[in-house]
């Protein structure tokens, strides 16, 4: 890992969609000679134009996709290269808060795989922290009962099948005797909350923060003045060594989605605070002692190639 004074945000273009074409056309009966038999010929027809879904404009405001780690990985890849670039003793044993962690697949990795002693996932979706908790009842139901759990980022491939919990159902999560909350399950909780509204517990609490793809949703909602209270928030909840883990998403990426509504395309043409410099901000203004570029996860898919940074308390 190296240090630099001022990281540079790259521009990354989304890779254009493939047209897909409609192979299946209507068929029209010829009658043939062949064993006297009557057999469905498919006609030639041009491809129909192609209609794209609605983008829901009500339901994805905040960034909070159904399917968004299915989207990042492109259904295929069930590793996470942000995971890779993130030492593990910025976990293990650590008091975490995944601040807009959709459906809580990273929350659980961090859980169960790094070994938390507690981590917090919040989201402002309530239809995605129950995904969460289901999440989190499939991967206890079906971990290895001795440990060494090799997770799957798209929770489809674990020890036991997923026909089992399907067949019999979830083992229970009630709360044993003699329990230990730093051990999983019971180390990793969600909540529905909108952070930036929920109240400032005015005391250092975690020791390291998260906030992925993050930042371009805040900013256009909340304004400049709003990604900056953003980050004065998560310096005052760190402890003093603690960590904020961000990655920020490139200002070119901000306007296809500020468009989305009236309000949002007006909070972002005041925009006058850009991610490039968001470091010296937190370096100058918030009181960070140290910064470390992790670089990129080297996705190529659909323009998720973002820095990955780390700011000390």
């Amino acid at each position: 890992m190296s240090e630099q004074p001022n990281p540079y945000i790259p521009s990354r273009k989304p890779q254009p969609q493939k047209r897909k074409i409609n192979q299946q056309g209507p068929t029209k009966s010829k009658r043939t000679k062949m064993l006297g038999a009557r057999v469905s010929v498919p006609m030639e027809t041009e491809a129909p134009p192609q209609t794209q879904a609605r983008f829901n404009i009500d339901q994805y405001l905040y960034g909070n996709y159904r399917n968004y780690y299915e989207s990042r990985r492109g259904n295929v890849d069930p590793h996470d290269g942000r995971l890779d670039l993130l030492d593990a003793s910025l976990f293990k044993d650590k008091r975490v808060l995944d601040i807009g962690c959709n459906s809580g697949n990273i929350t659980i990795m961090i859980g169960l795989q790094y070994q938390a002693k507690h981590v917090l996932g919040i989201d402002l979706d309530d239809v995605l922290i129950k995904k969460a908790e289901r999440q989190l009842r499939l991967v206890n139901s079906l971990r290895n009962p001795d440990g060494n759990d090799a997770l799957d980022i798209l929770m489809r491939f674990m020890y036991f099948p997923r026909a089992l919990a399907t067949t019999h159902g979830f083992v229970p999560m009630s709360v044993p005797p003699n329990y230990k909350s730093t051990e999983f399950p019971y180390n990793v909780k969600f909540e529905t909350a909108d952070w930036m509204e929920m109240d400032d517990p005015g005391q250092p609490q975690y020791d390291t923060v998260l906030a992925l793809s993050l930042t371009k949703w805040i900013h256009i909602h909340h304004g400049d003045e709003g990604i900056k209270t953003f980050f004065r928030k998560v310096y005052r909840v760190l402890k003093p060594g603690g960590s904020f883990v961000v990655e920020p998403q490139p200002y070119e990426t901000y306007q296809r989605r500020a468009k989305l509504t009236d309000t949002l395309m007006a909070v972002f043409e005041a925009i006058q605070f850009k991610p490039d410099q968001f470091h010296d901000f937190l370096m100058d203004d918030v009181g960070f002692t140290k910064f470390t570029d992790l670089g990129s996860s080297g996705e190529k898919l659909k323009g998720f190639d973002r820095p990955m940074h780390v700011y000390t308390k």
